[in-house]
């Protein structure tokens, strides 16, 4: 519907309870064919409400304006006050949706969060109707609370503060608590939060991939449609998919990421990572798996596992971080793989890289690591642990202490290629171990 007189006229019929059948047909399907609407509704809602408990109607009775009675002149003025506070509330709801009407034309409101272009100042409210970024990135906040990264070069339009379509490049989106159900359009793919942080990329080869860092999100297909298609698949934390109009949708095996904190997409003109990508051999419950690889990501503290989000990588207890292996790309493993010890990883590397794994070191390391890899001197630690985790039940720590896990390096310089890695095997029987963790350093030439 482009006919906003329309809309504010079936809007107000519904809200009063004066809608034909046909009319309330009408207004339905102008909230299912358009965000925009639905938004401007939920705002009326809102307002109607308030005005309802205020003055117990909020439109004006027809019996207030003809008049088939002298009214005593008490009853008059009380008649007046009330004529004047119902006139305030359709000014109101006037005022609202002429807001409405101002920032549709304008675009939809966001504040800019961080940005690497001089023209989004931080702190500052702009009204965007499309974001195109060449380069660099663009993290804002819209009004429904979510939150967006744009990676350079990225084309996204801005429909409503509860829906994005991407055009090109990718987005990783933070949701928080106030904006579940926020949707991420591609041609491929219609993305649906149900409370979570969640990556979006679309690819020059007409493909959408999906991942979710945190959470859950339904996948459908069919996008643009009045009402959404069954979901293609629900993705929970540490799943990906690849959707293509032409053969479906796939399991993606590992995605590249970037980010201090938390796993952000990484853009086309990102570093090129030193591992480009990391699969196995098994066949999981969890179909859709997929690994993370950040980018020069390993240091001080870097999440560990997935689906833990307490332990970290770090240095032991008065150390540095051990410097050869600071600034290494590094993979963000399973925790539940040490129960497989027949698993292997297929690593693939772009250049000639220092492999680095480390080993849980209250375990005797595997044979296909004794033998490929050289131990070094260097450790690292996982934690804080959960007291409550099997992982770390052997452990004891000084009262009061947190509890962590160390672990033994082992290093292999490699060609660029694929290299075969071996599952967490161990000769003790015992499931009280931890996880190894695989990380990867351009050679120096």
């Amino acid at each position: 519907m482009n006919n906003k007189s329309r809309f504010v006229t079936l809007c107000n019929a519904v809200l009063e309870g004066q809608a034909t059948q046909a009319e309330v047909a009408e207004f339905q399907e102008t909230l299912r064919d358009d965000p925009a609407y639905r938004q401007a509704y939920r705002e009326q809602m809102k307002i109607h409400a308030y005005l309802t408990w205020q003055h117990g109607r909020a439109a004006v009775d027809e019996s207030l304006v003809i008049s088939t009675s002298q009214d005593p002149p008490s009853t008059a003025r009380t008649r007046n006050v009330s004529l004047v506070g119902l006139a305030l509330s359709l000014l109101l709801i006037a005022a609202g949706l002429t807001g409405w009407w101002l920032s549709s034309s304008r675009g939809i409101p966001l504040v800019v969060i961080s940005a690497t272009d001089l023209e989004f100042a931080k702190g500052s409210r702009i009204y965007r109707k499309q974001i195109d970024i060449t380069q660099g990135s663009l993290k804002f906040r819209l009004d429904s609370g979510a939150e967006v990264e744009a990676i350079g070069p990225v084309q996204l339009e801005l429909v409503s503060d509860m829906l994005v379509r991407v055009v090109q490049g990718s987005v990783t989106v933070d949701v928080g608590d106030d904006a579940v159900g926020f949707q991420v359009e591609t041609t491929e793919a219609q993305i649906v939060d149900l409370g979570t942080r969640f990556g979006v990329s679309v690819r020059e080869a007409g493909e959408t991939d999906v991942v979710v860092f945190e959470g859950a999100v339904d996948v459908h297909s069919n996008p643009g449609q009045s009402k959404p298609t069954s979901p293609v698949v629900n993705l929970k934390e540490g799943e990906a998919i690849r959707v293509d109009k032409r053969s479906g949708s796939k399991r993606l095996t590992s995605v590249v990421v970037r980010g201090d904190r938390d796993e952000v997409l990484a853009g086309n003109k990102d570093p090129s990572p030193v591992i480009v990508n990391i699969t196995d051999n098994g066949e999981h419950k969890r179909k859709n798996r997929c690994y993370s690889v950040r980018i020069g990501g390993l240091g001080p503290p870097t999440k560990s596992y997935v689906g833990l989000g307490l332990p970290k990588w770090r240095p032991l207890k008065g150390r540095h971080f051990p410097d050869a292996m600071s600034g290494s790309d590094v993979v963000l493993m399973y925790s539940q793989d040490r129960y497989h010890p027949n698993l292997e990883y297929y690593v693939e590397l772009s250049v000639p890289s220092r492999l680095f794994v480390w080993h849980d070191s209250r375990l005797n390391p595997p044979e296909w690591l004794t033998h490929d890899f050289q131990k070094t001197e260097m450790r690292l630690r996982s934690g804080p642990w959960a007291p409550s985790n099997d992982i770390i039940s052997s452990i004891e720590a000084p009262e009061g202490e947190d509890i962590y896990v160390e672990y033994e390096v082992w290093q292999r310089d490699v060609p660029a290629g694929v290299v075969t890695l071996g599952g967490n095997d161990n000769q003790t029987n015992s499931l009280r171990f931890a996880m190894y963790g695989i990380a990867a350093k351009a050679l120096e030439n």
